[in-house]
């Protein structure tokens, strides 16, 4: 029997922080996107997974991991944008029910054009270079890519504080 060390748990908690990170940058878009448009967005996670191709599709033809990480978000919010203007906006008004289904509908739609544009394989990619590696965080060695996460996660959620908050260009009630 193994014991569970101080060392072990506290990595795993950093490895759980990782994860979470993915995990907030998911809920706090439901939010925002429930909260400004009182839409049920059930198209989220589809969005999410078109934005994972987007950048293994930009890392591969850029080959450069920054530039992917720039047209990924512009791409995809792109998609969003129309999305939101052509389809969820005529519905604003007629109950939650249209919007609901129409995105229930859509993230299918999106699911399958991504598996016959990427195909039903997934798609291996390298970590990014600059990123490979590990750190020793004092604990143990943990992955940089995966602090990377936690640190880019912390900064986008304290930028969307910071806007929604301090600035006069979100109705704060």
């Amino acid at each position: 029997m193994t014991s569970i060390t101080f060392e072990l748990l506290c990595m795993q908690l950093l490895t759980g922080i990782a994860l979470g990170s993915i995990y907030a940058l998911l809920a706090m878009g439901l939010c925002l996107i429930f909260c400004m448009l009182n839409v049920v967005n059930f198209t989220h996670g589809a969005f999410f997974m078109v934005g994972a191709f987007l950048g293994v599709y930009f890392l591969g033809i850029t080959g450069s991991s920054w530039f992917s990480l720039v047209l990924t978000p512009l791409f995809a919010g792109a998609i969003g944008l129309l999305t939101e203007l052509l389809l969820v906006r005529p519905l604003y008004g007629l109950g939650l029910d249209y919007p609901l289904l129409l995105t229930f509908g859509l993230s299918y739609v999106l699911i399958e054009v991504m598996r016959i544009t990427f195909g039903i394989e997934g798609l291996p990619s390298a970590t990014p270079e600059g990123r490979t590696g590990t750190v020793n965080v004092g604990i143990g060695y943990f992955p940089k890519y995966r602090l990377f996460l936690i640190a880019a996660t912390a900064v986008i959620i304290l930028g969307v504080w910071f806007f929604i908050q301090k600035t006069p260009l979100w109705p704060n009630d």
